[in-house]
């Protein structure tokens, strides 16, 4: 890849990027989305503006899944009035794997990062289509802590609009 940063997924911009690819192998985790915006004050944006780029490689070393949830929800009525709420709910080890394959079919809406005693943590807010209907979608938070991240692109696709 002609493009590479190490530990600054606070100048990527991954919102509504697509998950084309997802791998989780012993303590490598490693995503391949498609239309992250990297941002002005990336080391390697020398454009210094943001700019999207096509395909971008995040790989996080040494990771470790911290937790995994299913994000609930609220049903209401025409009038406001809850009709039925569907607590979060942690996915154990034995389903993760589940979880992890319909990933690969998902969208990030957010990533939330903060430092964590040993490295990084960060947690990826992904909605994915659901298995019985792909046009609802479920929510899943993956929490992840990690020593190092690594992403890789091989060119910028045009500036992001202001």
């Amino acid at each position: 890849m002609k493009f590479k940063c190490v530990n600054e997924m606070e100048q990527i911009c991954f919102d509504d990027s697509e998950i084309s690819e997802f791998r989780m192998q012993e303590k490598q985790m490693e995503f391949t989305f498609d239309g992250a915006m990297i941002k002005a004050g990336n080391s390697q944006n020398a454009r210094l503006q943001n700019m999207y780029c096509n395909t971008i490689i995040l790989q996080l070393e040494n990771a470790e899944v911290v937790r995994v949830m299913k994000e609930g929800m609220k049903y209401y009525d025409a009038d406001g009035n809850l009709q039925k709420e569907i607590p979060d709910e942690d996915v154990p080890a034995p389903a993760q794997t589940a979880v992890f394959k319909r990933i690969a079919k998902g969208k990030i809406f957010t990533v939330v990062t903060a430092k964590a005693d040993s490295g990084y943590a960060y947690e990826f807010g992904i909605d994915v289509p659901r298995e019985d209907d792909e046009e609802e979608t479920d929510t899943f938070w993956l929490c992840v802590i990690c020593e190092k991240t690594v992403a890789a692109w091989e060119r910028y696709s045009s500036p992001a609009e202001s």
